[in-house]
């Protein structure tokens, strides 16, 4: 009995480290997260530990749409329900070392305008089309 309830207690543990309680998380690469908390609040988050509750802000709420690889991450961000609020980012994910989160907002570009966005993707090669969340 005994060694039952540590099997089942260590089992607890196991599974409580694992797990992210109430967040929903996707690895961009570089410490860089997609943490999703509900589905109003999606950030993107530079986080030295996965399931961290705190991090550096990238992008703030909310993501709408995103698409990514091993060199760019591309967002789209603002409030669903004004559909003129929209920004877009793009983020470097392309380095020789681990960055930092001051290096990675370094190498943030924020875009106001939906036609500077698309330029500017254009302009560097970047062949990725934003996806939208469910």
């Amino acid at each position: 009995m005994k060694t039952r309830l540590i099997f089942i207690n260590l089992t607890l543990l196991i599974v409580l480290n694992s797990c992210c309680f109430g967040t929903k998380e996707n690895h961009l690469g570089n410490n860089i997260y997609l943490s999703e908390y509900d589905n109003v609040d999606r950030r993107i988050l530079y986080k030295t530990e996965k399931c961290a509750n705190t991090g550096s802000e990238i992008v703030p709420m909310t993501v709408l749409e995103i698409s990514n690889n091993s060199e760019w991450i591309i967002v789209k961000s603002g409030n669903k329900r004004a559909e003129s609020d929209f920004k877009y980012w793009v983020i470097k994910n392309n380095y020789d070392q681990l960055p930092s989160s001051e290096i990675i907002k370094k190498h943030t570009t924020e875009f106001n305008d939906y036609d500077l966005f698309r330029a500017f993707l254009i302009e560097n090669k970047i062949n990725l089309e934003l996806n939208k969340i469910d």
